[in-house]
């Protein structure tokens, strides 16, 4: 869901959660950047060379993955991008939408916040152990663990700046009907260049 952000004018310290999340999925988009580099130079490597790239596979799986996926979960709910299902809800009022939101995400936080307890302790017994991956004994995994437990922090910091927002705002706006706003003011724009562009070329056609 999307609210109008008048929230953030009684709560200025969610913009750093905001700012935090936006910090995180940057840092994601550099991970998708390093993996692309990667299986280039691992594709060259093998067609030019007869000789891929070290490693290629346990950086995807190990290293690569889990930081562009966990990375981007807060920035997803800040910017209402994960998967929802509207089909029963979407008919529903502004009250009915804002307490779905904040059930939602009562729940959300209560799952998040197991998947955080559960993944640190794994990234401690990682850590612990020095764990490495197998194919590639100089590939330590136990920080990577600990990547994913930041990025689910993100996610359930970001999961309390929109409960507090669903709580707080004034006017709540469903997300579906915010896009439907978006999609009409992105419809009127294309229609409002189409119509320029027959005026300049009747004008064209005139002279």
């Amino acid at each position: 869901m999307t609210t109008v952000d008048d929230a953030t004018e009684r709560l200025p310290w969610l913009k750093w959660i905001d700012r935090f999340n936006t910090v995180l999925a940057v840092l994601g988009g550099i991970a998708t950047v390093g993996l692309m580099i990667n299986i280039v130079f691992d594709v060259l490597g093998r067609f030019f060379f007869n000789r891929p790239l070290p490693g290629t596979l346990d950086l995807t799986q190990f290293a690569w993955m889990p930081a562009l996926v966990s990375l981007g979960l807060g920035y997803a709910l800040l910017r209402g991008e994960h998967i929802r299902v509207n089909l029963l809800t979407a008919p529903t009022g502004e009250r009915t939408q804002r307490i779905i939101e904040i059930v939602s995400m009562v729940f959300t936080l209560g799952t998040v916040a197991l998947f955080i307890w559960f993944g640190s302790e794994k990234a401690v017994e990682a850590m612990n152990f020095g764990e490495k991956a197998v194919g590639t004994p100089w590939l330590e995994i136990w920080p990577y663990r600990w990547i994913i437990v930041v990025g689910m922090l993100g996610l359930l910091l970001q999961a309390i700046a929109s409960l507090l927002r669903a709580i707080t705002v004034e006017k709540f706006i469903p997300v579906d009907e915010d896009e439907a706003a978006a999609a009409i003011e992105a419809e009127e724009t294309v229609l409002d260049q189409l119509q320029d562009e027959d005026v300049r070329t009747g004008k064209v056609e005139n002279r």
